[in-house]
């Protein structure tokens, strides 16, 4: 089953409030890794980063999520989500 676009980027929106050098790492591993991988490997990055287990738990599920974009819906539209994510809101 294919989740909406909207959907997922609401779940991915957690990672614009970590730093900056954690969003890049969780945008990295979402790009090259399936979604499994891609939690169990942002966990542990963002515990490395200095979160709790609860705080990187979420960082994990949204990088998942983030990587499920890529696999459902394609190159381009994780690139424009990923671009998304890294422009400042007012």
């Amino acid at each position: 089953m294919n989740r909406p676009l909207y959907e997922l980027e609401l779940r991915v929106g957690i990672l614009m409030g970590v730093s900056e050098a954690l969003r890049e790492q969780c945008f990295a591993i979402a790009c090259d890794k399936s979604p499994s991988a891609g939690f169990n490997l942002a966990c542990r990055a963002a515990q490395q980063h200095g979160m709790s287990g609860m705080e990187a738990i979420s960082v994990a599920k949204a990088t998942r999520w983030l990587a499920v974009i890529r696999r459902d819906h394609g190159d381009t539209t994780f690139t424009e989500a990923v671009a998304r994510l890294n422009t400042p809101t007012v």
